[in-house]
């Protein structure tokens, strides 16, 4: 029972709120086709491509997807975003004194054998 309620909810909803309620008149696309005299790609170029009005106006507002209803229009209006980028300012990278001078260290470990690992 509560499955059979949830498809009929769900059938009303879509129905109601997207273009699928258009598929019912479907009947009365073949029924006005099966009067139509011609091709069916002629039937369709007159009466979906900038239709015009003559005798038979009433019946061909009735086609499916003619005058498709507005069901659902969203609209949305995102606020206006503006950025500003500002450049850095340039300030100086103050320079360190060092706690030694070279003149304190010596020479003497580059005659040895085994010495520090040298930068390349």
């Amino acid at each position: 029972m509560i499955k059979w309620f949830s498809i009929l909810c769900s059938m009303m909803y879509v129905l109601a709120t997207t273009n699928a309620g258009e598929v019912l008149k479907v009947p009365m696309f073949v029924q006005h086709f099966v009067e139509y005299q011609g091709s069916f790609s002629e039937f369709v170029m007159e009466h979906y491509d900038n239709h015009k009005k003559d005798a038979d106006w009433d019946a061909d507002q009735k086609l499916p997807f003619i005058n498709p209803p507005i069901v659902l229009t969203v609209h949305a209006q995102l606020p206006e975003l503006t950025f500003e980028i500002k450049k850095p300012k340039e300030e100086p990278v103050p320079q360190k004194n060092s706690i030694y001078q070279e003149k304190d260290f010596s020479n003497l470990y580059l005659s040895r054998i085994f010495q520090p690992p040298r930068i390349s």
